[in-house]
């Protein structure tokens, strides 16, 4: 192969990651508004986490109450490819996001942990702490 015909070959292969990358932008969104749309009352909130494992990872989109965190919509997103589609999860409406749920793989648990973090009022956990070199600190007067 020439160094043309890598470069098309190159070209193509990142076009079409982008494109495809775009296009499940724009179904996150899509699955968003149509969650928020349907469930757009008092006392409700929309959050969604992310559960990342090495190679597959889960996204959920949830529609809490406020007060007790109890379930009113969710859809969950596994995958590896940006051929993962959202399914939706009726046997979590009516549940608390705090404990656990039915059918609740690793990943979605991680992603809905995550989610939890989000919802306005609450404090997000501290962040966990990662070794740093010691500082050179001079103790001279």
């Amino acid at each position: 192969m020439t160094n043309n015909q890598i470069f098309v070959a190159m070209f193509a292969a990142v076009s079409l990651t982008a494109l495809s990358a775009f296009a499940q932008h724009k179904y996150y969104a899509r699955t968003v508004r149509r969650l928020a749309a349907a469930h757009n009352r008092p006392g409700c909130v929309l959050v969604s986490g992310r559960g990342k494992r090495r190679l597959r990872g889960a996204i959920v989109v949830m529609v809490l109450r406020t007060d007790d965190e109890q379930i009113q919509a969710a859809a969950v997103m596994e995958g590896s490819t940006v051929l993962a589609r959202f399914k939706d999860r009726d046997d979590w409406v009516g549940r608390s996001a705090r404990g656990p749920l039915p059918g609740c793989s690793t990943r979605a648990a991680m992603a809905v942990a995550d989610a939890r973090t989000r919802v306005p009022g609450r404090r997000a956990p501290l962040p966990r702490a990662r070794w740093a070199p010691p500082s050179r600190v001079s103790t001279r007067p």
